[in-house]
């Protein structure tokens, strides 16, 4: 063997090593074909960066665009900064973005339901980070753990959550054609429903179905206590099958509304529950809600990869028509992870898009509170570590600037888990409680920020000012009575079409 030959692969690795070495050190500024190229940083996954370097990553930029804000000062910085700890101190500082009013309409409905058990009913519409009923499921147990209310709440007809959402169980036949937010184009006849979906059974001889199955990870979500079938207009001829329990009972689905809802009782509580299409055109499914006619019901909307802007899809007079069979008192807007990018500077389309949503959900919706949830906390790996994504505070900023001027609730989520770099300590907090992408929290996160939420409604709920309607108000006027009273009676004891 020829001992030079077999020497020359283990020079020329040391070589590039070493190489790559004298870079780290140096750390030249490299622009090929006019792409700025970032710095070799061999050792930084092993060396430990100057504390005095975090600072700095914080400090705005000298001379910089105004529309170019820099980590520090996207959002205001307060007393509990690192500056304020000391020379010493490395944790990056805290945004002071004050939690807004505009939950009034909301908490006189929760106090009527402590009072008389009216319902109260919640719709909160996010994307991945809600996903399976993450947040939704331990945040709808802890309000109707108080306030009472059985059920779920929405659910579509499919779902990409179906084979690993533990608080209801659901599969479907796979010959549902379906529309959505993403979808190129959207039928005049089938617009989407609330959830950003529409669902098109299989006509005549064929048929579609969906089996829904309770859970036994919350005790309200055991047995369905009351289902509501939401549908569009087709043919009266059209039926639904629905089995409880072994128990089968055909329901028409008369209706020529926008959104129509056929309400099911059985007889008893049911472990399982299965609907079964007969129709005779393309008539759009929606979903099925499982609910109480008393206390809490929160409908989860998650929707992955969705930016929030995108809602505007839904048809207005679509929203509304939904809004004459839901009577939100709050609707919950939680998006950001899909917004935020480190080389945006200037968040103002995102303003002007969310402001549009904002405003359906107002006009669709008049009885509703709406509360904007800012962004959780979100790392990137930069010079070797992972840190805060300069985009949160900018997002967060905006978020809070969207609540301001629509006259809407905002809550600092970024702030309430614990501000820059939370999401690395809970990345490596045993156990942990989010994901190795250093952006999704697992199940333990999702609980803590539920926690964290239902204590910052609990401190409003509690907390009342002037402007705000007091435990022994009603809501007043016609347009605000309650949902139960807004329905007719069943007409008979199975179900009731409205």
């Amino acid at each position: 063997m020829n001992s030079t030959r077999s020497q020359n692969p283990f020079l020329l690795v040391l070589l590039i090593v070493g190489l790559l070495g004298l870079l780290s050190f140096f750390q030249p500024e490299l622009t090929i074909g006019g792409v700025e190229l970032r710095p070799v940083r061999l050792l930084a996954d092993v060396l430990r960066r100057d504390p005095n370097a975090v600072a700095a990553l914080d400090a705005p930029p000298p001379n910089g665009p105004a529309d170019s804000p820099s980590l520090a000062d996207s959002v205001a910085v307060g007393p509990d900064s690192a500056a304020a700890a000391g020379p010493d101190s490395v944790r990056a500082r805290r945004p002071t973005v004050a939690n807004l009013g505009g939950l009034d309409s909301f908490l006189a409905a929760l106090h009527q339901t402590k009072a008389t058990g009216s319902p109260t009913r919640i719709a909160y519409f996010g994307d991945s980070m809600i996903e399976g009923d993450f947040v939704t499921g331990d945040l709808r147990n802890s309000l109707q753990t108080e306030f009472g209310g059985t059920g779920v709440g929405f659910v579509p007809i499919n779902s990409v959550t179906a084979d690993f959402r533990n608080t209801i169980y659901q599969s479907y036949s796979h010959n549902w054609r379906e529309y959505n937010l993403v979808s190129k184009k959207v039928p005049e006849a089938s617009p989407l429903g609330i959830s950003g979906h529409a669902f098109l059974p299989r006509q005549l001889p064929d048929s579609s179905w969906v089996l829904f199955k309770g859970s036994q990870v919350f005790a309200p979500l055991r047995r369905f206590t009351e289902a509501h079938l939401f549908y569009g207009p087709g043919a009266s001829q059209d039926e639904v099958l629905v089995t409880t329990d072994g128990h089968r009972v055909p329901h028409a689905l008369p209706g020529t509304a926008a959104v129509n809802e056929l309400v099911l009782k059985p007889g008893t509580p049911a472990r399982a529950m299965r609907l079964a299409f007969a129709t005779h055109d393309a008539r759009p499914m929606y979903g099925v809600s499982f609910e109480s006619p008393q206390g809490i019901t929160l409908d989860n909307f998650s929707f992955r990869g969705n930016s929030g802007m995108s809602l505007t899809r839904i048809p207005v007079e679509q929203l509304a028509a939904f809004g004459n069979v839901l009577d939100y008192r709050l609707i919950i807007l939680h998006y950001g992870v899909n917004v935020a990018n480190a080389r945006v500077k200037n968040y103002s389309f995102y303003e002007r898009a969310m402001t549009r949503v904002v405003d359906r959900m107002q006009r669709a919706f008049p009885n509703a509170s709406i509360l904007i949830i800012g962004m959780s906390d979100k790392s990137s790996r930069i010079n070797g570590e992972f840190v805060t994504d300069p985009s949160v505070p900018r997002l967060v900023a905006a978020q809070q600037r969207i609540a301001s001027r629509n006259h809407a609730a905002f809550w600092n989520l970024f702030e309430a888990m614990g501000g820059e770099n939370t999401m690395v300590s809970w990345v490596e907090d045993k156990p942990a409680l989010a994901n190795h992408d250093y952006t999704h929290v697992n199940f333990r996160g999702a609980h803590k920020i539920a926690e964290l939420l239902y204590t910052y409604l609990m401190e409003q709920y509690a907390h009342p000012t002037p402007t705000r309607a007091q435990p022994s108000a009603a809501p007043a006027g016609p347009d605000s009575s309650t949902r139960a009273q807004a329905r007719p009676a069943p007409t008979a004891p199975d179900s009731a079409t409205r």
